[in-house]
């Protein structure tokens, strides 16, 4: 993973965690208050009950006649017995200072729930329930709260981890596909350039031009003339004006033989052709970049000595060579930018994509055959004219 890469994915979970915990921590604020008003009144009605209970014992006390025990409560509550006057009759309360004018009330330290008997049993008038506030349920809560939050920031990051590895993966193998191409764009480049830089350094030496020079010459400024007609169109093919006009598609069939005959040479191949007669209407220049792609991909993948068949009857054109040939998995793909059936050959791979392209704008129906190390057909099915 290089510097850019690092960089994205640490914003990318930040942003993505960041998020998460701000909805999570809304979230937990609303649980934590419904925790607390639940832990209130759940505390409220336990300390009532333990007033009523008290109650009931100083009633079977004073009605079976009997000495009243005190018996606080044994969980985290406490009782007090007071009479008329407010003076402690029994009590294991820790704080002895109540306010008897209120029915419920707290303090910082405490709870505290105040019954007042209509008539005094046995002597009392005031049962006090103390309770410490539910300090342990309360700190409990906020415990599971916080380990609930952090189980989820880490699952977050978890999740967010693998996700941005999935987002970055179809970028990364577009960066790889670019930095491929820039590579092969200079390659494909380079070789032509230097031949037409042997070829003029030569010239110079040179009392009479050799005609092996000049075909050197010729060649090169076509390979480059050709690589500047893929880029050119791969770059501007949104913003250039569409001129569809009428013409003969085997005129322009023979003007793409006649440019790459040098180059079919220059390998020791051959063309050959057999074209009817086609009027069609289509852009005569897309058309043209159409023909030429799949003419130089037809040489440029040619076993050396062999012939390129070109035939073009009833609107269907076929160009034909005979090569390693394309594997049934590789004729899914070949269309597609930047993928090249073979590494060992130069080429950009956008050639077929701009094909794919003009076809698809004018219907015209792209089909492959191929038998693996004998040869490969292209079919072009242009639709007949009105």
């Amino acid at each position: 993973m290089n510097k850019d890469e690092k960089k994205a994915l640490v914003g990318f979970l930040s942003i993505y965690t960041l998020s998460a915990f701000i909805l999570m921590s809304i979230i937990a604020i609303l649980y934590y208050n419904k925790g607390i008003t639940s832990i209130e009144d759940q505390c409220s009605i336990e300390m009532n009950n333990a007033s009523l209970v008290a109650e009931q014992e100083l009633m079977k006390a004073q009605m079976n006649n009997k000495r009243y025990i005190f018996n606080p409560p044994k969980n985290s509550m406490r009782l007090g017995l007071f009479n008329t006057k407010r003076k402690e009759i029994f009590s294991n309360l820790k704080d002895a200072d109540v306010l008897f004018s209120q029915k419920a009330y707290k303090n910082n330290k405490h709870e505290y729930h105040i019954k007042k008997l209509d008539n005094p049993i046995l002597g009392v008038a005031y049962i006090v329930v103390e309770n410490d506030g539910n300090k342990q349920q309360k700190i409990k809560l906020i415990a599971i709260i916080i380990s609930t939050i952090v189980a989820s920031i880490l699952f977050v990051l978890l999740i967010g981890y693998l996700l941005s590895k999935i987002l970055l993966k179809p970028i990364r193998e577009r960066i790889e596909k670019l930095n491929r191409f820039i590579r092969d764009s200079s390659h494909e480049i380079n070789t032509p350039v230097s031949a037409l830089m042997m070829s003029t350094s030569s010239i110079k030496n040179l009392k009479e031009l050799n005609p092996r020079v000049l075909n050197h010459i010729s060649v090169s400024a076509k390979l480059i003339s050709q690589i500047y007609n893929t880029l050119s169109f791969v770059a501007f093919n949104e913003i250039d004006e569409i001129y569809d006009e009428k013409f003969d598609l085997k005129e322009l069939v023979e003007q793409s033989v006649r440019f790459f005959d040098e180059i079919a040479k220059s390998k020791g191949n051959s063309i050959k052709c057999s074209l009817q007669n086609t009027p069609v209407f289509l852009d005569k220049t897309r058309m043209s970049k159409v023909i030429n792609n799949l003419l130089s991909n037809a040489l440029k993948y040619s076993y050396p000595r062999t012939t390129v068949d070109i035939i073009l009857k009833d609107y269907t054109l076929c160009i034909i060579n005979e090569g390693e040939g394309i594997n049934e998995e590789d004729q899914k793909s070949i269309f597609k930018r930047f993928e090249r059936r073979s590494k060992s050959e130069g080429g950009f791979g956008i050639g077929l994509d701009i094909v794919q392209s003009v076809c698809n704008e004018y219907n015209i129906q792209i089909k492959v055959e191929s038998t693996i190390n004998e040869k490969t057909t292209f079919f072009l099915t242009f639709p007949k004219p009105r």
